[in-house]
């Protein structure tokens, strides 16, 4: 049985080491040889190493979208990407047959799209269907309102008089520029893509904020910035160390801190 090399690109712990796990009791001929938290690590990993003959790219990362990888390395292998929404990426990736896996993986699934996988004699992924994916994204990018359900009526709120969206017991709120708080539909994933990039940005994986909220950025312990937000924040708004670069770019790119 000839050994099949895959990495796992994925920056919640817990989620590859389930994949891990999966994979050792449903597949042993498959040998994970890294995992990696995010797009810059999986770019630089590719470059001094061989080509893995099989990878599974989470969609979100903590440092983007996983379909920027395309743009920075040569991905020439197979893909099964995960996901933890299912919005309107999943019906392009359905109809480009890309296979994917929605969150949380059970051994069924991964069953099935190893199968695929198998029958597919490992065809490497065409990068226009990605290109295609990224520009329908890129076109379902902004919402110009949202309507709201409070107190038995539906009230339309403007993007960007949002000034940041958070999770709190695990459900995801909104908070205007005045400082009033709804209960949004959507999960913070679905909002990361959907919202206008250029407007708003992923903090970490509790917080999106606007970028008019963002009264300053504080220098903080281990290589991180601390986001002073107004309206202010219940929580403390990190943004990693892999993070600041990012952060720093999208700034130039708008108002200035």
């Amino acid at each position: 049985m000839n050994t099949i090399h895959a990495i796992i690109v994925e920056d919640e712990t817990g989620a590859a080491t389930n994949l891990r796990l999966l994979l050792g009791e449903i597949a042993p001929d498959i040998t994970i040889v890294e995992i990696l938290p995010g797009i810059e690590q999986t770019v630089s990993w590719l470059s001094t190493n061989p080509a893995p003959d099989l990878a599974f790219f989470d969609i979100q990362l903590e440092d983007g979208v996983s379909f920027e990888i395309f743009k920075q390395a040569d991905v020439d292998f197979p893909i099964i990407f995960t996901t933890a929404f299912d919005s309107y990426a999943i019906e392009a990736f359905k109809v480009n047959s890309i296979d994917y896996l929605l969150k949380p993986i059970t051994s069924d699934a991964l069953t099935f799209s190893l199968s695929k996988y198998r029958k597919s004699v490992s065809t490497p992924i065409d990068r226009n269907i990605i290109d295609k994916i990224m520009r329908t994204m890129g076109s379902r990018q902004s919402f110009s309102s949202f309507l709201i359900h409070h107190k038995n009526k539906l009230i339309p709120i403007a993007e960007k008089d949002f000034a940041y969206f958070y999770i709190n017991n695990g459900l995801v709120h909104g908070c205007t520029s005045t400082n009033q708080v709804y209960l949004m539909e959507q999960t913070v994933e679905e909002l990361s893509l959907q919202l206008n990039e250029e407007q708003f940005f992923r903090a970490n994986r509790q917080y999106i904020v606007n970028r008019l909220a963002i009264k300053e950025a504080e220098l903080y312990f281990n290589g991180r910035l601390l986001l002073r937000l107004m309206p202010e924040s219940k929580e403390e708004v990190l943004i990693s160390k892999i993070r600041v670069p990012v952060f720093k770019d999208w700034i130039k790119k708008g108002t200035v801190i």
